[in-house]
């Protein structure tokens, strides 16, 4: 089968009930594709992703006007439509995460951002493979423990509503549960996700508190059942 990404579950659970059904059909049964390290859309958004990613690692908002600069340039140097659209919102992102305060998103300790294998990227739920991309896994201690933390940027036009970036929160923490817990202890509060286009954040603590409904095992089982 192959592998699954979070934003089909969102637009699974967006569908009407026959629409489902197809679209169900259709992600049970489309076979395995070349393996890719990259999530749908991925290439669309990789400036604006990989420019906050920067940032969040270095605390150097300078980077976002530097980046901007080059967008424009490359907008400017295009006559292709599809392109200009591509660039400019890029830099749309960009200009909303100059004022975006990285600060209560990361621990008061130094930060040591640990590799994350192409291989540990796809976890088996319900028999489903599910693609898990996120953008930084970090480490820090705290008090003598070894704690782990990770951020995901998820950009996508339009957004993403508060439980549906719940989702992608929810398959995050346990993706580091299965790949890091061994030797770390994972942090609720610093597993994140950030919609880049709302610039609005969620945390595995956000669902604990019940702020925001898990949604994964109730998706999965749906499909499973259509």
């Amino acid at each position: 089968m192959q592998k699954i990404t979070i934003k089909e579950l969102v637009n699974f659970r967006r569908r009407s009930d026959k629409n489902k059904k197809n679209f169900a059909y259709k992600l049970k049964h489309r076979e395995a594709k070349e393996k890719t390290n990259v999530e749908g859309g991925g290439h669309y958004w990789i400036t604006s992703n990989s420019c906050i990613a920067n940032v969040y690692k270095t605390d150097n908002k300078e980077l976002y006007d530097s980046k901007i600069d080059n967008l424009h340039s490359r907008f400017n140097n295009t006559e292709i439509k599809q392109s200009k659209s591509m660039y400019q919102q890029n830099i749309d992102i960009l200009s909303s995460f100059k004022d975006f305060d990285f600060n209560e998103l990361k621990p008061n300790s130094k930060l040591k951002f640990e590799s994350v294998p192409t291989n540990s990227k796809v976890l088996t739920v319900y028999d489903f493979p599910l693609f898990v991309n996120p953008n930084l896994v970090f480490s820090y201690d705290i008090n003598g423990k070894n704690e782990l933390g990770a951020l995901w940027l998820v950009p996508q036009i339009n957004g993403f509503k508060k439980a549906e970036l719940g989702m992608f929160c929810e398959i995050l923490y346990r993706f580091l549960i299965k790949n890091y817990s061994d030797n770390f202890q994972i942090s609720q509060e610093y597993c994140i996700v950030i919609d880049t286009l709302n610039a609005q954040k969620v945390t595995y603590t956000d669902l604990i508190k019940d702020n925001i409904p898990f949604l994964i095992d109730q998706t999965l089982n749906e499909i499973k059942e259509l």
